[in-house]
């Protein structure tokens, strides 16, 4: 009888760390499908600031741009992959690290992806972006719907 105990009390620790690697899965790697990990957009006004993405992303619109600021604690500057297209920022990182002994070898990976929306116009050359003790910070210039050169036509 014993021996079944020792089993179930091994299938209630499995259970409990399947569990926990899920719950974590989820925070690292959450699903577009849902609307789940994506910045919040906060005004620069704003009388309230909307609550950040779990401490790890966030949006802002600023007088002439959208700033994004993303913690990536742990990885160097060239683990990042930045992109931007069709109105949609890319973040995407990727690090591996290798401990052990010659006993064992360990191989720790960790991703992080962020796809963000932005709503308006930007002006793609002109996006700057820094990488500094783990944070980076990405600025997003809006472009200016207004065209002064634009012909404007008389109606006779």
């Amino acid at each position: 009888m014993r021996s079944f105990d020792e089993m179930n009390r091994m299938f209630r620790e499995m259970d409990r760390m399947f569990d926990q690697f899920r719950s974590s899965w989820d925070t690292e790697f959450p699903a577009d499908d849902h609307g789940f990990g994506r910045p919040t957009l906060e005004s620069a006004d704003a009388a309230e600031p909307a609550a950040r993405d779990h401490g790890v992303a966030n949006l802002e619109e600023m007088d002439d741009d959208y700033v994004f600021v993303m913690d990536l604690p742990g990885f160097e500057k060239a683990d990042i992959d930045l992109s931007f297209r069709d109105g949609v920022l890319s973040v995407r990182a990727h690090a591996d690290a290798e401990e052990g002994s010659d006993a064992y070898r360990a191989l720790r990976s960790r991703r992080v992806a962020r796809q963000v929306p932005i709503a308006k116009a930007i002006d793609e050359e002109a996006i700057s972006a820094t990488y500094h003790n783990g944070v980076l910070e990405v600025r997003l210039p809006i472009v200016d719907d207004e065209h002064e050169d634009d012909h404007r036509i008389e109606i006779e």
